[in-house]
């Protein structure tokens, strides 16, 4: 078949390709329309590579389904294909969006937990070494104020006076505190009553 294709109708070029799979008559509708339909997707996506792919997946579409009948009115048909496709595009776009951003703040609130966790048990380690520093008597007297018993129950079970015990807590938390001052901006978590 030696004709020129430039001369011919949309509708004569896709029977042709439909029915002869005729790639020079493909190439001359890809020609016709690549620019304008590439520079409606640009002017909707604004990325010139998106816009190209678009297009790309367009006629690889348009060849894949060459056995249809051909359209009445190519134009019409490849703009709204266009459009169909880039509508697709930004719902694709949004919903990458919106699971990367679900799992950026998953991880952001998992790093933030194991963080936490790690200084938690850090500060809890460092605080039992804290509490071996202590003699005997002034540990046992800080563990049963920490447990809620009061000064009084305190001195009553271990048969002192309310004010030794005083002086056994506050000589604890002296002691303490020295000890975790790199950590004193947390020490409210294990001594809520400062």
């Amino acid at each position: 078949m030696n004709r020129t294709y430039s001369t011919c109708s949309d509708e004569t070029l896709l029977k042709s390709m439909g029915d002869n799979d005729d790639e020079r008559a493909f190439a001359e509708l890809y020609n016709r329309y690549f620019r304008s339909l590439f520079n409606y997707a640009y002017s909707k996506v604004n990325d010139q590579f998106i816009a190209q792919e678009i297009i790309q997946e367009l006629f690889v579409s348009v060849w894949q389904q060459r056995d249809r009948p051909p359209v009445q009115c190519t134009r019409s048909f490849l703009f709204s294909c266009v459009k169909n496709r880039v509508i697709s595009y930004y719902r694709k776009e949004l919903t990458r969006r919106y699971h990367y951003n679900r799992w950026e703040t998953q991880t952001d609130d998992s790093n933030a937990l194991t963080d936490q966790q790690i200084l938690t048990s850090d500060l809890q380690h460092q605080y039992e070494k804290g509490l071996h520093q202590l003699p005997p008597k002034c540990r046992e007297v800080f563990l049963l104020s920490r447990k809620g018993l009061s000064n009084r129950e305190i001195a009553l079970q271990l048969t002192i006076s309310e004010k030794t015990v005083e002086q056994h807590i506050t000589k604890a938390l002296r002691v303490l505190k020295a000890y975790l001052k790199e950590h004193f901006v947390y020490l409210f978590l294990l001594f809520p009553i400062f």
